[in-house]
């Protein structure tokens, strides 16, 4: 695919996904109710706003951030059961309250491992290509958020904005997102790395960037599961003998 046929399509899916009936047709209710079943989260239909209803609010403000809360509800077709059907924003909020981070966090796990299985994606000698790398978002500045995430600092003190540090898994050939975890700013990426561990797909061949060399960690991500494989860059101090040679530049080694 070019960048051209790849804009192309961005620019049609990003206009496809606008109403709560769309969405549903990448996101079904089981996934919803699997993922507030592992929070611990109990929904009540009854409710006059009900948490899916909640989560596609939440899923709409990241989607449509420019927009006032009443109209994403608006645009995403939230009704109420009753008579007055509309949404009123201070409902929404006061539901947000109700929904867990921990219960998002954990739709999206089950929702990107049912989309990964789904797939058939290109593979080298039997194994899936996979990465593992990290970025720096920046949050709203408020004294709750920097609080939570904290945020770089120089001789002049903190940076502009709230940060917060982010490990994702993801998958080569089609940059689908398969995982992720998100912490305090100074926390180590290798710490977040291990907590991918136990959701990595098994028959994988994960990269690394030379920053996450760490035997405890790719050790484990080699001994759990089955047949999870990693690469990483060799550290220039590294001991080892060449055992053959396959090509110009390309040798089989080991220590």
């Amino acid at each position: 695919m070019n960048i051209e046929q790849a804009l192309q399509n961005t620019l049609l899916e990003s206009t496809r996904y606008h109403t709560f009936e769309k969405l549903s047709e990448i996101l079904d209710e089981d996934i919803i109710q699997q993922g507030f079943k592992q929070a611990g989260i109990t929904t009540v239909r009854k409710r006059r706003l009900p948490l899916e209803a909640v989560l596609w609010s939440v899923i709409g403000m990241a989607m449509f951030r420019k927009d006032s809360v009443w109209n994403i509800a608006t645009k995403l077709d939230i009704m109420l059961p009753g008579k007055n059907q509309l949404v009123a924003p201070s409902a929404i909020v006061q539901a947000r309250q109700r929904l867990s981070e921990e219960s998002i966090k954990q739709v999206f796990n089950v929702s990107a491992k049912a989309m990964y299985e789904q797939q058939n994606f290109e593979t080298w000698s039997g194994l899936n290509l996979l990465a593992v790398d990290g970025v720096v978002w920046r949050a709203a500045d408020s004294p709750s958020n920097r609080e939570a995430f904290s945020s770089g600092s120089n001789q002049h003190g903190e940076t502009g904005f709230p940060q917060l540090r982010m490990v994702c898994h993801m998958e080569l050939t089609s940059h689908q997102l398969i995982s992720s975890e998100v912490d305090h700013y100074k926390t180590n990426e290798m710490k977040l790395a291990q907590k991918l561990i136990e959701r990595t797909p098994d028959n994988s061949l994960t990269m690394f960037d030379k920053g996450y060399y760490s035997l405890g960690l790719l050790n484990r991500w080699h001994q759990t599961g089955s047949q999870r494989h990693w690469l990483i860059p060799a550290r220039p101090d590294l001991q080892y003998e060449v055992i053959s040679s396959v090509g110009k530049n390309d040798q089989i080694k080991g220590n």
